[in-house]
């Protein structure tokens, strides 16, 4: 098999990231200095700058726990370093408050790291595996949650397109600030369902949210001929889908028709 391309950058940069990711029964998951020629029985992934997608699977059986390593290097604003992780099929959600006012490939499904931030990215697995274990979303999804609802109060915000970047933009408008904060949602309540979130204080707060965008977009003039209101319809499904699963249904159809029914 020919050997991959990596990029110009990389090249550059490699000879900084020597730790690669490795477990063992006794340390669990960790990080370790592996020089290019050694292949220890404990390593599971080595750094690396490929040109391209790169989605590589890591198992490891007796924990139940599956990782996704994603590359995309090369491609400018298109290119990403994260990863996914699934502990006995249960997505493990990234909490990150930074990722909030990212626009590009960060949502709480992913841990993302800036460009070839090979020990930033480890570091995330690592602590998320460790977390894993005893299940402790509580504190963190919760400032997200709140950071959320906060950002529904604003006429403005300052977004960058991608994470890891110091260049950004600023959002001017109620429903522009509206419309992204609803992107979020509806990748946070898509985040619950894959990770079976069920905690009562969780649900309390997020359902909370959920009204709060439903009095936001109720206080709007909407445009049938707008092209993003189908973003607004599709955010009300998923909110009407969670409100539903939590026993808020009818809640969910009195705010949507603004009356009691």
């Amino acid at each position: 098999m020919a050997k991959r391309k990596t990029t110009q950058h990389w090249d550059e940069i490699k000879s900084q990231y020597t730790n690669c990711l490795c477990y063992s029964d006794e340390k669990g998951l960790y990080t370790m200095r592996v020089s290019e020629n050694e292949n220890p029985d404990e390593l599971l992934y080595r750094p690396q700058g490929y040109v391209g997608f790169v989605n590589d699977i890591i198992v490891i059986p007796d924990q139940g726990v599956e990782i996704e390593i994603q590359s995309n290097f090369g491609y400018a604003s298109a290119s990403y370093l994260r990863a996914t992780i699934k502990r006995n099929n249960r997505t493990i959600l990234d909490f990150d408050l930074s990722k909030i006012y990212v626009l590009r490939n960060c949502g709480v499904n992913t841990f993302d790291v800036p460009l070839y931030d090979w020990d930033k990215l480890f570091e995330k697995i690592i602590n998320a595996y460790k977390a894993s274990f005893i299940e402790e979303y509580t504190t963190a999804s919760i400032a997200y949650l709140e950071e959320l609802s906060d950002m529904l109060d604003m006429d403005k915000i300052t977004i960058k397109g991608e994470f890891g970047k110091e260049k950004s933009t600023e959002w001017k408008g109620g429903f522009l600030v509206t419309l992204f904060a609803g992107n979020k949602i509806r990748n946070l309540l898509k985040g619950f369902k894959e990770a079976k979130i069920s905690d009562p204080v969780v649900v309390k707060y997020t359902l909370n949210l959920c009204r709060k965008y439903m009095c936001k977009i109720n206080s709007f003039e909407l445009d049938n001929s707008d092209s993003r209101i189908s973003q607004v319809s599709e955010t009300l499904l998923l909110i009407h889908q969670f409100m539903n699963d939590n026993n808020a249904g009818i809640e969910y159809l009195s705010l949507l028709l603004g009356k009691e029914v």
